[in-house]
């Protein structure tokens, strides 16, 4: 499963800047990553505003650091921990079917980005994509094993209608 993108080295001694592809503080809770197709023990762990901040045993210093610009990080899912209640894999809602309460279909999400404040589901339906904060309110119902997801109309109308 993938947790994380690398970003760019950041400092000398071989740390590493990622974009979390999951919850950040999966990276304070699990022991080892693949990177490459390399097992990776994971030495230190900093969350941060703008980013995840490691530190793996396989990286020396910033040189080391460059060759795994841009490189995924992964873990099996067993070695992730449990979810809360409200919690969910993004690779689990990539995929579902969004439909209003009243059965019409709104669309596919096909992309899950994180800005900093909320996920935000990227939903294809027709021949565009539509942009939605993953809002408490806004998704009434969420089944990840039929990949069915039910939203509030009026709710998802309000967070979507872009003005310019």
């Amino acid at each position: 499963m993938q947790i994380g993108k690398v970003l760019k080295p950041q400092g000398i001694k071989g740390e590493i800047k990622v974009l979390p592809l999951s919850n950040p503080d999966f990276f304070k809770e699990i022991e080892y990553v693949s990177i490459n197709g390399t097992q990776a023990k994971i030495e230190s762990a900093s969350i941060r505003e703008d980013g995840v901040y490691l530190k793996l045993d396989i990286i020396r210093d910033r040189n080391d650091a460059e060759e795994y610009r841009d490189a995924i990080l992964s873990v099996e899912r067993e070695a992730l921990p449990d979810l809360e209640d409200g919690q969910f894999f993004y690779e689990d809602l990539i995929g579902c079917e969004v439909f209003f309460e009243d059965g019409e279909r709104v669309g596919e999400i096909i992309n899950i980005e994180n800005y900093g404040s909320k996920d935000i589901f990227e939903i294809h339906h027709g021949f565009s994509n539509t942009l939605c904060p993953f809002v408490e309110d806004v998704f009434t119902s969420i089944d990840t094993k039929t990949k069915k997801i039910i939203a509030n109309r009026k709710k998802y109308l309000e967070v979507t209608d872009y003005e310019d």
